[in-house]
């Protein structure tokens, strides 16, 4: 009877933790989404180098092609820059004048990321307030 009343009370524990991370995680996936730091915009490819030897962005030396794009913001401030290296044997291919999804911290110093390749934006820049 004690051993049911341990395995009881320990399982128990078990599941109040397992919900205490689950609440944990999505608070801060929440606070993440709803701090409104982060927007995305469309960009274009500006530059393509490589191959070139030299290092990643984590340090470790390789050949890699390094990708510009130029983005303007949502509220029209820029042009801006974002760099971004790929391995030369990486799938991932850009070519001069591509359009790209650029998501951008929107505090300053500005810090952006690809977030990926699109072909259906029809602006670059702020939106307008006008549908045309």
């Amino acid at each position: 009877m004690l051993t049911i009343v341990v395995l009881g009370g320990f399982g128990l524990v078990l599941v109040v933790a397992a919900f205490i991370v689950t609440e944990v995680l999505a608070g801060l996936r929440r606070t993440e989404l709803s701090t409104g730091t982060e927007e995305k915009t469309a960009g274009r490819v500006v530059r393509v180098r490589g191959p070139v030897r030299g290092q990643l962005d984590s340090g470790a030396p390789a050949i890699y092609t390094e990708v510009i794009v130029e983005y303007y913001t949502r509220r029209g401030e820029g042009p801006y820059q974002v760099a971004r290296k790929f391995p030369v044997g990486s799938r991932i291919t850009y070519v001069k004048g591509d359009r790209v999804i650029v998501a951008y911290d929107v505090r300053n110093p500005r810090q952006a990321r690809l977030a990926g390749r699109v072909s259906h934006w029809p602006t670059m820049g702020p939106y307008s307030a006008t549908a045309a």
